[in-house]
């Protein structure tokens, strides 16, 4: 697995390449993962220097731009690996790199959407995208990011989502309480609060509305950003960055899960997080968000804090509301499993390889 983007810091990308490599060592097989690092990596992964934060896309990557070539080459030798699968292959840096320098199949994964996206970001696009053809498939992880793909690259692409590890995350450590009992409304969100597309200012303002009609809420935070721009902001816990125990138990403990990014989206790992512990949702109507939720989340327009505020309160406090989306949230998770979609991307990998003809032969140190 290469990832264009630093291992160090928590980013979707990374997290949905580790996951992957984690079901597919569950699955019998031997995968590492590959990205730049400005720090500790975690366990499974290998770093390289070169990580440059950049802006884009209303956020900030911090990509391998200074990755050198060699030190990709040189990984790729040591491994011995029979495939590559390379994430964002469009982005500056290791997976680039690794499209380039392999000679074993490629297989690549599209995360990106194109939503709104200016006309010089499509023409670097067309531009960047001329090393695709080595190609052997590609897979998106939503329609939108399907769509992306599909303006540059003319190969098969199957959409596989982001999924989510059933062991880490479900239901059994959920702290029930009655919808109607005393005490504050707790809700839960986890990202990067930082960056203005996340949302995180309108989510404050809905917490802000709830109070002042007398509606008691603490928003916990999961992430990392500038805490001190939201000093003196009423009901607003910072618990930093946290481990997957971490993060499980915080799903277990919120009342109501919000994701109310105002768009560039591709899918919603966290959305399907929050409903596979049980916590009911409710998000941004964006596409990447709906398709995502299938119907299993309360989706709102994006920045309209009023309707943000009645959402949360309905879903965190109704019960019938809450028990629909705690419910249909649960029956929407499975679909998403990590063991079971590592096994979809193993049969592309499977066709991959054949079509090299490296299914079969006898390779050393192969599981």
């Amino acid at each position: 697995m290469v990832t264009p983007y630093d291992l160090s810091h928590e980013g979707g990308v990374g997290r949905h390449a580790q996951s992957l490599a984690t079901a597919l060592r569950g699955l019998g097989h031997q995968a590492r993962v590959l990205g730049p690092a400005s720090g500790a990596v975690p366990e499974g992964c290998d770093g390289i220097p070169g990580v440059v934060p950049i802006r884009a896309n209303g956020s900030v990557a911090r990509i391998g731009l200074f990755t050198a070539g060699h030190a990709v080459r040189a990984h790729l030798e040591r491994g011995r690996y029979d495939l590559v699968h390379v994430h964002e292959p469009l982005v500056p840096g290791p997976s680039r790199l690794a499209l380039r320098l392999s000679h074993v199949p490629v297989v690549a994964t599209f995360h990106a959407n194109a939503e709104a996206e200016p006309a010089a970001g499509r023409l670097l696009r067309r531009a960047v995208s001329l090393g695709l053809s080595r190609l052997a498939a590609g897979i998106a992880v939503s329609l939108e990011a399907k769509r992306f793909a599909r303006a540059i690259y003319r190969g098969p692409v199957a959409v596989i989502p982001n999924g989510v590890d059933l062991s880490r995350f479900g239901p059994a450590a959920r702290v029930e309480r009655r919808a109607d009992a005393a005490g504050a409304l707790r809700v839960l969100f986890v990202g990067r609060f930082g960056e203005p597309r996340k949302g995180f200012e309108v989510l404050a303002e809905a917490a802000e509305r709830l109070a002042a009609a007398g509606r008691p809420v603490e928003v916990t935070v999961v992430g990392a950003g500038p805490r001190e721009r939201w000093q003196g902001r009423a009901a607003l816990r910072f618990a930093g960055r946290l481990d997957d125990a971490g993060l499980a138990a915080a799903y277990a403990a919120a009342d109501v899960f919000c994701a109310p990014s105002l768009g560039g989206e591709s899918f919603g790992m966290v959305l399907v997080e929050a409903m596979a512990s049980g916590c009911p949702v409710v998000a941004s109507a964006i596409p990447g968000y709906a398709e995502a939720a299938r119907g299993a989340a309360r989706l709102i327009r994006p920045g309209d804090a009023a309707a943000l505020a009645e959402a949360l309160w309905s879903a965190g406090r109704e019960g019938a509301e809450r028990e629909r989306l705690t419910r249909l949230g649960l029956a929407r998770a499975p679909a998403l499993d990590w063991a079971h979609l590592a096994r979809r991307v193993e049969r592309i990998y499977l066709k991959a390889l054949r079509r090299r003809g490296a299914v079969g032969a006898p390779v050393e140190a192969r599981p």
